[in-house]
């Protein structure tokens, strides 16, 4: 993860994750997609515990959302930082903290679209 603030401030999430535990850390994590309990499970399997904050698909941010939130670290998807940096009081913010995700192919998946695409019958 990166703080939003100050993309040169990282920590992988298993740090973090026995930064909160040793230190009493509370850690919130909010995400406005599609499918958020993916997004926290993500975390929670890397040995987070979070209070999970679900927010609209396409959330814009501008009703402050995490003005009353008591957690030290809020982590957040990349799509959500992106909106949040356009926001002055949230840009600021040192709580906020960007989780990148990257998607992965099961191998066998991408040799069968690969072969689809070629034309070929998948067997």
């Amino acid at each position: 993860a990166e703080q939003l603030r100050d993309r040169s401030r990282q920590r992988p999430l298993a740090e973090l994750a026995q930064a909160a535990s040793r230190e009493g850390l509370r850690i919130a994590a909010a995400a406005g997609i599609g499918n958020p309990a993916r997004f926290f499970a993500m975390l929670k399997a890397a040995g987070l515990r979070i209070t999970e904050l679900p927010l609209p698909d396409h959330h814009d941010f501008q009703d402050r959302p995490f003005a009353g939130l008591e957690a030290d670290l809020i982590l957040m998807t990349e799509k959500d930082a992106v909106k949040c940096a356009q926001i002055e009081e949230l840009s600021g913010d040192p709580r906020l903290w960007v989780v990148p995700v990257t998607a992965r192919l099961d191998d066998a998946l991408a040799d069968q679209i690969v072969e689809k695409c070629r034309g070929r019958s998948i067997a």
